[in-house]
């Protein structure tokens, strides 16, 4: 539509909306709660195989064709709606088509009509096949799934021949060798790090990442970070770790693992974006009965263009900071869903001097 084509106040007409929808092959459907009656549009029943005059009792047909795994997110979108929690139903589940495969199907209803009491009489809404989407989608993760374990496991056998090599268990080396192996060792660090943001992200996706949650004492923990994270340092970098006095443990319940990729991610973060020959500090602190653990960064800080959105997926600093390294934009919203599966908080502040410090907070527990 051009300029001069537009105006203002026009409204399509209900049937002609009607027929650009089923022009579009989406299919429209009604269902009366009260009497039971339901109709849909001629599009709605070639989409599960049928003939578009065939026919048919809608809703039985429809709840017939449900696939069984997908039948309790389909009612509980409805109960949801029927009780007022919702304002639509929207839901996607596979039918079975009448050539044996299975149709997604994308669905939003609403309630049309209501009686006297407010109680739903009638909802309306529309099916749109979406299984080409699904599938590539499907394809899509099933290849960065297999191209991230391809990569990983000549990538950890890489790395380990590097580290003991950097750590002298092979003899000495010259200083040029030594410092061209060092490199080494820290870019694939760093790429063996973008390959398991990618699988976390698909697990994390897909539901499938579970937390094995065990007592820890937080003191080992920041000493583990902090010994773990020198593989991805700048040269001249230093990480200082920071822990109340004293020497009695400070417990708290979490999956190391997971703890330990999050303290790893935002310490390398901090890396990327300070310069070199600058301190990073692993600071553990206590708060009421909370344990947070704070990485301190000497870098630009966090622009004030992604203020509230720093632990979104893909989010990146336009600033030339991060041409430093490449980052999938995913590690800050891969440290937010983990920390918040383990029952903890993480955030971020701009220090007063320079730089940001981000933090990661989590329950007390007792020994």
């Amino acid at each position: 539509m051009t300029q001069s084509q537009v105006t203002t106040g026009g409204t399509i007409p209900a049937a002609r909306a009607t027929t650009l929808l089923e022009d579009a092959g989406i299919g429209l459907f009604d269902l009366n709660l009260t009497t039971g009656e339901s109709a849909v549009s001629a599009p709605w029943k070639t989409m599960v195989g049928l003939a578009p005059d065939a026919e048919i009792s809608p809703q039985d047909e429809l709840m017939a064709r449900i696939h069984p795994d997908d039948l309790g997110a389909f009612n509980a979108a409805d109960r949801a709606l029927f009780s007022g929690e919702t304002n639509r139903s929207k839901t996607t589940f596979r039918l079975r088509h009448n050539a044996g495969h299975w149709v997604w199907v994308q669905s939003d209803a609403g309630v049309t009509d209501r009686d006297a009491d407010g109680k739903p009489v009638k909802i309306s809404g529309v099916h749109i096949d979406v299984t080409e989407r699904i599938e590539q989608d499907k394809a899509k993760d099933e290849f960065v799934a297999m191209i991230s374990h391809e990569l990983r496991t000549p990538l950890t056998s890489v790395l380990g021949a590097l580290k003991m090599a950097n750590s002298g268990q092979l003899g000495e080396v010259a200083p040029a060798i030594g410092n061209l192996l060092g490199l080494a060792q820290r870019n694939s660090n760093r790429l063996l790090h973008l390959v398991n943001e990618l699988l976390d992200f698909k697990s994390l996706e897909s539901g499938e990442l579970n937390y094995n949650l065990s007592k820890l004492d937080a003191r080992e923990v920041v000493a583990d970070a902090s010994q773990s994270i020198e593989g991805y340092l700048q040269d001249g970098q230093t990480v200082a770790a920071n822990m109340p006095e004293g020497t009695d443990p400070i417990m708290l319940e979490v999956d190391v693992n997971r703890l330990q990729q999050i303290l790893a991610n935002l310490l390398s973060n901090a890396a990327k974006f300070s310069p070199a020959d600058s301190e990073i500090e692993l600071n553990l602190e206590l708060h009421d009965d909370n344990i947070c653990f704070k990485v301190r960064d000497h870098g630009p800080g966090v622009p004030p263009e992604l203020e509230g959105r720093m632990f979104s997926r893909f989010v990146q600093t336009k600033s030339g900071e991060k041409k430093k390294f490449k980052s999938t934009g995913l590690g800050l919203s891969i440290c937010k869903q983990m920390t918040e599966g383990m029952g903890g908080e993480i955030g971020y502040f701009n220090n007063d001097d320079n730089g940001a410090t981000f933090w990661a907070k989590f329950p007390l527990c007792a020994a």
